[in-house]
């Protein structure tokens, strides 16, 4: 049976320290207590920060915990000897390039007015099925010798990783899922765009790009709608559809973390990923930007697999991935020059012959992302305006005047996202615990070892492709030149998150590699007390992270959403529908109050086509005039003014209150009869 590259590496990835006889009990209790040191310096340095205490100490603490680490682990190889193909696994087939270029160039204009139109969309599937055929994926790997990867003589094989992965999945499901139906309960301003987007795809309408204000990608309402078909269309459905996204993404960091590195760093990233308050909130809104995360991974995953094995259909792979990465999410632009800088690290660490070696493999990949991008290039060349409008309001002048120094601007932008993933974060309730790091506290301690690791050996392997990864994917964030005060941004930076774990699962593989390797010369049964200690004290970190997210989620984050999680628009929504075919039922609208298009999409009994907002009780309007009948009214709980006019006006009418669950007035409901 032929071995993947991953399982070389499984093997091969042995340290250079020599024989035993190096490691006098001495040297044992020096290492251990360096290490030791180290953590400590790193941890404390990480609670001060937390604390806003001693910035200065707290800096000199990590640059001092980074050096000694890097000392300690200098001789660990995590990226394991680079795996070259003996022989190439078959050039592209440019004939079947030849055959899918002018499909494309057919499908082009059949994309015209912003929809996947029947002829245009079969022109440019079966063009991707050419370039497939161009990259013969897999090529040299028959479908007997993938299975039996996975089989023995005996059925099904699955070994503890698949089952350590099985679990970190159900545990990040508990937390993506868990009363998901009540927590966020808010729609807000931006879910009712995303329902009707959902809407219109039910219906049968197949839009390229969605243009509601701002616009938006549209691969998630495509892959959400198949959810509310089955289950009904509600904000529920929504925030239950990217929450699974949300699930899908930890296989896909682990399988890029045992690509880059180890299986074990996959599964430690899977895991910080899964408890992720970061990651966690952000899938749990309902937002489209859950699914670049996901896309992203899986294009790293066969970009640095297909340059490890030289295989034409892993960089097909990672073409199509990151064509489809444009249908995600608007942030997930800046991606392309990850491609680029990738090619240029790995030619700057001295393997510009293996890139050079793949030239027609590259060449492949840029042709299948651009294939991919056809329908929604279309509608760029068609609305250039609307399609980069948002992107564009943060870089330009459009929305607000930029600042007279853009470069500090933009460099005061770069330290403060940096500063996200260990000092202060987001100060959006929707997408954070306002101003709390965005890593978890060991996380974002591991982090920075992490990144001083990979840094300094930033040749071997992919660690300066890892390292290259996070300032682009912050551009999105550190861009914001005419809104500044955005910076950081949790949503717009969200791709981060994938190098930041990344780097913080290779910096606790190392030292859990470091600690398993000194045990192993302890004499026993020291050794394996001490070794039964060192895991118990793995688990209960792990432990720790995972049971800190509970609280900080369920409590903290809930206190800081507007009302404490209350809904003021399902409440209304709920009046309206409860009022029924009593009557007409209208809304007395308040600036910054209530979103009416939250109150209609979460409409049941009545018509979503409600539209019974009024900015003012008018005599010659309703409900103070029209024809005889039954009416309610939702009024601000301050305005008294205009619950004075209604009492007057029908002084039969009654005057209910609509509390808040900590008993805060929502709305006042007033009920009367013309």
């Amino acid at each position: 049976m032929k071995s993947s590259s991953a399982d070389i590496r499984e093997h091969s990835n042995v340290t250079s320290d020599g024989g035993g006889s190096r490691w006098t009990p001495l040297h044992l209790a020096l290492s251990g207590a360096y290490l030791v040191l180290c953590m400590a310096w790193a941890l404390v340095s990480q609670y001060l920060l937390d604390r806003r205490r001693l910035p200065g100490v707290s800096g000199a603490l990590f640059v001092g915990a980074v050096v000694l680490f890097v000392w300690l682990v200098r001789r660990q190889d995590l990226e394991g000897a680079e795996v070259v193909p003996a022989t190439l696994h078959g050039r592209v087939r440019w004939v079947w390039v030849a055959l899918a270029v002018p499909l494309g160039a057919l499908a082009f204009p059949r994309f015209a007015n912003n929809r996947f139109s029947f002829d245009g969309t079969l022109l440019w599937l079966f063009g991707l099925v050419l370039l497939g055929l161009a990259a013969r994926p897999l090529a040299g790997r028959s479908l007997d010798d993938l299975l039996s990867r996975w089989t023995n003589a005996r059925g099904l094989w699955l070994g503890w990783h698949h089952l350590a992965l099985a679990g970190i999945m159900a545990l990040g499901a508990f937390y993506r899922l868990y009363r998901i139906t009540l927590i966020p309960s808010e729609m807000g301003c931006d879910l009712p765009h995303i329902y009707n987007n959902i809407h219109m795809v039910l219906q049968r309408q197949f839009p390229i790009f969605f243009p509601s204000h701002p616009g938006r990608e549209g691969l998630f309402f495509y892959l959400a709608a198949p959810l509310a078909w089955v289950f009904g269309l509600s904000h529920a459905t929504i925030k239950v559809a990217s929450a699974l996204v949300g699930v899908l993404t930890l296989p896909a960091i682990y399988l890029l973390g045992r690509e880059i590195y180890h299986r074990e760093t996959g599964l430690y990233a899977a895991f910080f990923l899964s408890v992720s308050h970061w990651h966690v909130i952000l899938t749990r809104v309902g937002f489209r930007l859950s699914t670049m995360p996901l896309v992203l991974a899986l294009m790293l995953l066969f970009f640095v697999r297909a340059h490890r094995t030289g295989r034409r259909g892993f960089y097909a792979l990672a073409g199509l991935f990151l064509g489809l990465g444009l249908y995600t999410y608007n942030a997930f632009m800046i991606v392309p020059l990850i491609v680029v800088g990738a090619l240029v690290v790995l030619a700057l660490a001295g393997r510009g012959r293996t890139v050079w070696r793949d030239w027609d493999g590259i060449l492949l990949l840029v042709i299948v992302a651009m294939f991919v991008f056809i329908p929604l290039g279309r509608y760029a060349y068609e609305q250039p305006e609307q399609y980069i409008y948002r992107a564009a309001t943060r870089v330009t002048d459009i929305e607000a005047p930029l600042p007279g120094n853009l470069l500090l601007t933009f460099l005061d932008n770069n330290r403060r996202a940096l500063g996200m993933f260990n000092i202060e974060g987001d100060a959006l309730f929707v997408s954070n615990v306002p101003f709390m790091r965005h890593l978890g506290f060991f996380p974002a301690a591991l982090f920075v070892l992490g990144a001083g690791y990979a840094l300094w050996r930033w040749r071997r392997g992919y660690n300066g492709v890892v390292l290259m990864t996070l300032p682009i994917l912050l551009l999105p964030t550190t861009l914001s030149l005419a809104f500044p005060q955005e910076v950081p941004n949790g949503g717009r930076a969200v791709g981060a998150i994938v190098p930041a774990l990344l780097l913080a699962a290779v910096a606790l593989s190392l030292v859990r590699r470091h600690t398993a390797d000194m045990l192993s010369r302890v004499p026993q049964p020291w050794g394996r007390l001490a070794g039964s200690f060192a895991v118990g004290l793995l688990a209960a970190v792990l432990a720790s992270e995972a049971f800190t997210l509970y609280p900080l989620y369920f409590d903290e984050y809930v206190n800081y959403l507007p009302d404490h999680n209350f809904s003021i628009s399902l409440a209304m929504a709920q009046a309206i529908d409860h009022f029924g075919d009593n009557g007409d039922a209208y809304i007395l609208t308040r600036a910054h109050w209530h979103d009416g298009n939250a109150v209609r999409a979460q409409l049941r009994r009545v018509d979503q086509t409600w539209d019974h907002e009024i900015w003012g009780l008018e005599p010659d309007q309703p409900p103070l005039s029209g024809p005889p009948g039954r009416f309610m009214i939702i009024v601000h709980p301050q305005d008294n003014a205009a619950l004075h006019v209604l009492q007057e006006a029908f002084p039969r009418g009654i005057a209910l209150h609509q509390r808040q669950p900590d008993g805060t007035p929502a709305f006042y409901l007033f009920y009367g009869e013309r």
